[in-house]
Protein backbone atom coordinates (compact mmCIF):
# COMPACT_ATOMS: atom_id res chain seq x y z
CA UNK A 1 0.00 0.00 0.00
CA UNK A 2 0.74 3.60 -0.23
CA UNK A 3 0.95 6.33 2.25
CA UNK A 4 -0.64 9.62 1.21
CA UNK A 5 -1.03 12.98 3.69
CA UNK A 6 -1.83 9.87 6.73
CA UNK A 7 -4.10 8.26 4.72
CA UNK A 8 -3.43 4.48 3.59
CA UNK A 9 -4.39 3.71 0.01
CA UNK A 10 -4.77 0.44 -2.06
CA UNK A 11 -3.96 0.12 -5.94
CA UNK A 12 -5.98 1.91 -8.09
CA UNK A 13 -7.71 3.64 -4.94
CA UNK A 14 -8.23 7.03 -3.97
CA UNK A 15 -8.41 9.21 -1.24
CA UNK A 16 -10.15 12.61 -0.47
CA UNK A 17 -7.22 15.34 1.54
CA UNK A 18 -8.13 18.57 2.56
CA UNK A 19 -10.22 19.06 -0.19
CA UNK A 20 -8.49 17.80 -2.81
CA UNK A 21 -8.62 14.27 -4.44
CA UNK A 22 -5.09 11.90 -4.78
CA UNK A 23 -5.33 9.12 -6.82
CA UNK A 24 -1.80 6.93 -7.28
CA UNK A 25 -1.27 3.63 -9.13
CA UNK A 26 1.98 2.03 -7.78
CA UNK A 27 4.18 1.13 -10.43
CA UNK A 28 7.71 0.82 -8.90
CA UNK A 29 9.84 1.35 -5.92
CA UNK A 30 13.40 3.10 -4.24
CA UNK A 31 14.46 2.60 -1.09
CA UNK A 32 11.74 2.04 1.14
CA UNK A 33 9.83 4.29 -0.51
CA UNK A 34 7.34 3.70 -3.38
CA UNK A 35 7.99 5.43 -7.29
CA UNK A 36 4.50 5.79 -9.12
CA UNK A 37 3.74 5.15 -12.31
CA UNK A 38 0.87 7.94 -12.42
CA UNK A 39 0.37 10.59 -9.51
CA UNK A 40 -3.53 13.04 -9.89
CA UNK A 41 -4.78 15.60 -7.70
CA UNK A 42 -7.91 17.11 -8.43
CA UNK A 43 -9.09 20.53 -7.23
CA UNK A 44 -12.08 23.12 -7.45
CA UNK A 45 -10.08 26.84 -7.81
CA UNK A 46 -12.29 29.61 -5.86
CA UNK A 47 -12.17 33.21 -6.08
CA UNK A 48 -9.89 33.29 -2.92
CA UNK A 49 -7.50 31.46 -4.79
CA UNK A 50 -7.32 33.38 -7.26
CA UNK A 51 -6.69 36.78 -5.17
CA UNK A 52 -4.41 35.52 -2.72
CA UNK A 53 -2.15 34.33 -5.60
CA UNK A 54 -2.88 37.62 -7.09
CA UNK A 55 -1.79 39.26 -4.05
CA UNK A 56 1.63 37.02 -3.67
CA UNK A 57 2.49 36.85 -6.88
CA UNK A 58 1.95 40.57 -8.06
CA UNK A 59 -0.22 39.54 -10.98
CA UNK A 60 -3.06 42.36 -11.30
CA UNK A 61 -4.35 41.27 -14.46
CA UNK A 62 -7.95 42.17 -14.59
CA UNK A 63 -8.55 39.01 -16.51
CA UNK A 64 -8.42 37.42 -13.68
CA UNK A 65 -10.87 39.21 -11.33
CA UNK A 66 -12.77 41.60 -13.29
CA UNK A 67 -15.87 39.91 -15.32
CA UNK A 68 -16.75 42.63 -17.54
CA UNK A 69 -13.12 42.99 -18.39
CA UNK A 70 -12.36 39.39 -19.19
CA UNK A 71 -15.73 39.07 -21.29
CA UNK A 72 -14.64 42.02 -23.24
CA UNK A 73 -11.15 40.05 -24.20
CA UNK A 74 -12.20 36.72 -25.22
CA UNK A 75 -13.27 35.04 -22.32
CA UNK A 76 -16.84 33.95 -20.50
CA UNK A 77 -15.53 34.87 -17.06
CA UNK A 78 -12.65 35.56 -14.99
CA UNK A 79 -10.08 32.93 -15.78
CA UNK A 80 -7.87 31.36 -13.18
CA UNK A 81 -3.83 31.96 -13.46
CA UNK A 82 -2.63 29.84 -15.92
CA UNK A 83 0.36 29.03 -13.09
CA UNK A 84 -2.03 28.52 -10.83
CA UNK A 85 -2.87 25.19 -11.83
CA UNK A 86 0.40 24.64 -13.31
CA UNK A 87 1.82 24.37 -9.62
CA UNK A 88 -0.16 21.70 -9.07
CA UNK A 89 2.57 19.17 -10.36
CA UNK A 90 5.13 20.71 -8.23
CA UNK A 91 2.78 19.99 -4.98
CA UNK A 92 2.23 16.67 -6.59
CA UNK A 93 5.86 16.23 -6.43
CA UNK A 94 7.58 17.88 -3.10
CA UNK A 95 4.60 16.09 -1.76
CA UNK A 96 5.26 12.96 -2.97
CA UNK A 97 8.42 12.89 -2.85
CA UNK A 98 10.03 14.65 0.12
CA UNK A 99 13.45 16.66 -0.88
CA UNK A 100 12.93 15.93 -4.60
CA UNK A 101 14.26 18.88 -6.67
CA UNK A 102 11.62 20.10 -9.57
CA UNK A 103 14.51 20.04 -12.62
CA UNK A 104 12.00 21.88 -15.59
CA UNK A 105 8.49 22.08 -17.00
CA UNK A 106 7.30 22.97 -20.12
CA UNK A 107 3.70 24.16 -20.34
CA UNK A 108 1.28 24.39 -23.09
CA UNK A 109 -1.97 25.80 -22.02
CA UNK A 110 -4.84 24.59 -24.25
CA UNK A 111 -8.26 26.01 -22.70
CA UNK A 112 -8.84 28.36 -19.83
CA UNK A 113 -9.83 27.49 -16.19
CA UNK A 114 -12.56 29.32 -14.75
CA UNK A 115 -13.33 30.14 -10.63
CA UNK A 116 -15.40 26.81 -9.97
CA UNK A 117 -13.79 24.77 -12.33
CA UNK A 118 -12.23 21.35 -11.20
CA UNK A 119 -8.90 20.73 -12.49
CA UNK A 120 -7.63 16.83 -12.17
CA UNK A 121 -3.27 17.35 -12.79
CA UNK A 122 -1.93 14.23 -13.60
CA UNK A 123 2.38 12.98 -13.66
CA UNK A 124 2.75 9.95 -15.82
CA UNK A 125 6.34 8.42 -15.22
CA UNK A 126 8.00 8.08 -18.76
CA UNK A 127 11.41 7.57 -18.08
CA UNK A 128 14.25 6.73 -15.42
CA UNK A 129 17.68 7.90 -15.86
CA UNK A 130 20.68 9.15 -13.58
CA UNK A 131 20.92 5.57 -11.74
CA UNK A 132 17.29 5.99 -11.21
CA UNK A 133 17.47 9.13 -9.66
CA UNK A 134 15.81 11.56 -12.61
CA UNK A 135 12.53 11.19 -13.50
CA UNK A 136 10.41 12.38 -16.69
CA UNK A 137 6.66 12.56 -16.58
CA UNK A 138 4.41 13.71 -19.14
CA UNK A 139 1.94 16.35 -17.55
CA UNK A 140 -1.75 16.66 -17.75
CA UNK A 141 -4.57 18.74 -16.71
CA UNK A 142 -8.22 18.15 -17.46
CA UNK A 143 -11.21 20.18 -16.32
CA UNK A 144 -14.73 18.50 -15.04
CA UNK A 145 -15.44 18.20 -18.68
CA UNK A 146 -12.67 16.11 -19.74
CA UNK A 147 -11.07 19.25 -21.46
CA UNK A 148 -7.44 19.01 -21.83
CA UNK A 149 -6.52 22.66 -20.15
CA UNK A 150 -2.56 21.94 -19.71
CA UNK A 151 0.04 19.83 -20.98
CA UNK A 152 3.87 19.39 -21.21
CA UNK A 153 6.55 17.68 -19.73
CA UNK A 154 8.39 17.82 -16.26
CA UNK A 155 11.84 16.70 -14.71
CA UNK A 156 12.06 15.55 -11.50
CA UNK A 157 15.73 15.12 -9.59
CA UNK A 158 15.21 12.40 -6.20
CA UNK A 159 17.19 13.12 -3.09
CA UNK A 160 20.43 11.65 -2.81
CA UNK A 161 19.29 8.70 -0.95
CA UNK A 162 16.68 8.02 -2.91
CA UNK A 163 16.75 5.44 -6.16
CA UNK A 164 14.48 4.23 -9.06
CA UNK A 165 14.46 0.63 -9.41
CA UNK A 166 11.71 -1.75 -10.73
CA UNK A 167 9.43 -3.51 -8.14
CA UNK A 168 9.39 -6.82 -7.36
Amino acid sequence: SVSVTGRRLQRGRSASTRGHETKETLNMDYGSHSVLEQLSENRIFTADDVLAFARVTGDGNPLHADASFASSERFSAPVVHGMLYASMFGAIVGTRFPGAVYVSQTLNFRKPVYVGDSVTATLELRRSAGSGRLLDFDTRAINQDGDVVLDGEARVLLPRTMRLRPST
